[in-house]
């Protein structure tokens, strides 16, 4: 059950606070756990009167939130604003009202004499819409911290349907194979693997027996699926730009560090490596450095919304682009253009201390910085960071005059089913002249990652070993 808070103010006076509040409540990983916001405004056509409407909500909220600044508002046959008839509701049957006043330079008479009266609340005083959700924010946590004390983060819930049976031992291979905190090594050879799972916050002892939490659960059960979490992750390599016809797919439900192994499988499958000659040595050149791309796909892993059950973490690879996509915004107060200036905040604490025992998050909080080098470090464009729609967005771009190689040419060499094209095919393949077909394969050959061999009365261009 949430609960539900109801926003009074003169609504024309703080249209845009208003909408703000709900959106950042809406938008925080915990507060949307527990509140849901009224907003009148936002009701649709209603045969009750507006006066019933507000009132009855009022009266059966939770939680009030009183916006006052200059103006008092219109007035009632009872010689009261709708504002202060919604405070009297609401103070009827409960004492917390939580009131808000902007320092304005003007107010109304009858406004001075609303603040007199609601100063038996303690109240807080704000400049700005950012303050102010500041102000509210720690309000909440208050009330969360007062009516909840046994709450938990979703990724620290214990799950009392399991046991150390549902431990997948490959998974804890795994771990211990990319491990980077060597007292985890210790208590493993002295004191066995529940005290390690335990000692990472995987999981605790409840009466007597170990339980997996949400996170341990993530990174070590065998079957994950029977705890209801949503961990999809989808791959997708398309054909083109626009991501209408599909190269490639695969989904995966498997636990962290499989799908982390699984994922850099799908990479090295549907990209271009190419060799090439570089005096008497054959050198591999990547279209992308994988270790940005794996960086951007922990950090999905690691700070995604689990409590968003009907979206998966994207993994797409356009021609010109790959795109991973996680769903749940950043947390508050972290904003996209100042990602690297601020310290490490988290959506889920306990699967990134998991994480960070690996070299897979060798230093909380530097993630962004790694990929802009990693990317750098290849003639690349850094990374793009994009927050829209209730997703957290990387972009990782290719670039065509770095490596040479046209998104023609790029799209042959990915196709591992196609050894060898004859011009004619080539031709077919992609709807071009002879003469632009000729110019791609030549050039494939000049870079030693296609040989030309004569057959017959036409050339077979077949890619090298």
């Amino acid at each position: 059950m949430k609960y539900k808070i109801f926003i009074s103010s003169v609504r024309r006076e703080f249209e845009y606070e208003r909408k703000f509040i709900k959106q950042e409540i809406e938008n925080d990983y915990i507060l949307n756990r527990f509140f849901d916001v009224f907003l009148y405004e936002e009701l649709s056509a209603l045969g009750a009167s507006p006066k019933e409407v507000y009132s009855e909500e009022a009266i059966n909220s939770d939680i009030y939130i009183g916006l006052i600044g200059s103006d008092y508002g219109s007035i009632l046959e009872s010689g009261i604003s709708p504002t202060e008839l919604e405070y009297d509701l609401y103070n009827k049957s409960h004492n917390d009202a939580l009131i808000y006043i902007k320092d304005v330079k003007f107010r109304e008479e009858k406004t001075e004499a609303f603040i007199e009266k609601v100063s038996n609340h303690s109240y807080t005083r704000f400049n700005n819409r950012y303050d102010l959700m500041n102000e509210i924010k720690e309000s909440l946590g208050d009330f969360i911290a007062k009516n909840l004390r046994n709450y938990r983060a979703f990724d620290s819930e214990i799950l009392l349907n399991s046991s150390c049976d549902d431990v997948d031992l490959d998974a804890l291979n795994m771990f211990f194979n990319v491990l980077d905190y060597e007292p985890i090594e210790k208590i493993r050879d002295e004191k066995g693997l529940t005290k390690v799972l335990s000692t990472i916050r995987a999981g605790e002892y409840v009466d007597g027996q170990f339980r997996l939490n949400t996170a341990g659960a993530l990174f070590f059960a065998k079957d994950i699926s029977k705890f209801n979490l949503s961990h999809q992750v989808k791959m997708v390599r398309f054909f083109d730009d626009e991501g209408v016809k599909t190269f490639d797919k695969a989904e995966f439900n498997m636990s962290f560090l499989k799908l982390l192994e699984e994922a850099e499988l799908f990479f090295n499958k549907t990209l271009v490596n190419m060799s090439q000659i570089k005096g008497f040595k054959r050198e591999t050149i990547q279209e992308y450095p994988f270790e940005a791309i794996r960086e951007a796909l922990v950090n999905a892993l690691a700070h995604r919304d689990y409590t968003i059950t009907t979206a998966a973490i994207t993994f797409y690879i356009y021609n010109d682009r790959i795109e991973i996509k996680s769903p749940g915004r950043l947390v508050y107060p972290l904003k996209v253009e100042r990602l690297e200036e601020n310290n490490p905040i988290h959506r889920n604490e306990t699967i990134c201390n998991i994480f960070s025992k690996t070299t897979y998050m060798e230093h909380v909080g530097t993630g962004i910085k790694r990929m802009k080098d990693a990317m750098r470090l290849n003639d690349l464009e850094e990374p793009e960071f994009v927050e829209s729609e209730g997703f957290f967005k990387v972009i990782f771009r290719s670039n065509e005059k770095g490596n040479g190689l046209n998104s023609r040419q790029k799209q042959f060499l990915r196709m591992n089913d196609v050894g060898e094209i004859t011009i004619k095919e080539y031709m077919g393949m992609f709807d071009i002249v002879r003469n632009t077909a000729t110019k791609d394969l030549n050039d494939l050959v000049n870079m030693k990652i296609v040989d030309k061999i004569k057959d017959g009365v036409q050339f077979i261009y077949r890619k090298t070993d």
